[in-house]
């Protein structure tokens, strides 16, 4: 190694514990002896060192954001929750359901829980379906019944 940067590395140890110190004894060494402020001066003005990894490698290192820290999942509110059994499978995750309610007949697609989860729905079978208030016609399994 060469002697310019053994030096360095010294004087950032001192720095570090000088700083650990002052910080853990409220500015006096273990000995009692009021720290002078040449060792935080001397730490000042070394070159801060940069991290050698990308920021994607960064960030990809940090742990995902857990469920508590964005709260409770929220449900929507202007939507229409009903039942209803399913009466013909069509192409791309789609399906013709009658109404339990009013015998009506929409068009409705697979939410993605269900989709995520490999949850099977065949014809006949007992399903919740959201729907939009705004087109009556078409709306979302999010439920199927055992």
């Amino acid at each position: 190694m060469r002697r310019h940067s053994v030096l360095a590395i010294m004087v950032a140890c001192v720095c570090f514990v000088a700083h650990t110190e002052a910080y853990i004894s409220g500015g006096f060494s273990s000995t009692g002896v009021l720290r002078s402020s040449a060792a935080a001066d001397m730490c000042a003005r070394l070159p801060l060192q940069q991290s050698r990894r990308s920021p994607t490698s960064l960030m990809m290192s940090s742990p995902p954001p857990s469920d508590d820290r964005r709260g409770p999942k929220k449900k929507k509110t202007d939507v229409i929750e009903m039942d209803g059994v399913v009466t013909e499978s069509l192409p791309n995750a789609m399906f013709r359901v009658t109404l339990d309610a009013n015998e009506v007949n929409i068009l409705a697609h697979i939410s993605g829980k269900i989709r995520k989860n490999y949850i099977k729905i065949l014809p006949g079978d007992k399903v919740t379906i959201e729907m939009s208030p705004y087109d009556l016609t078409k709306g979302r399994i999010t439920f199927r019944y055992k």
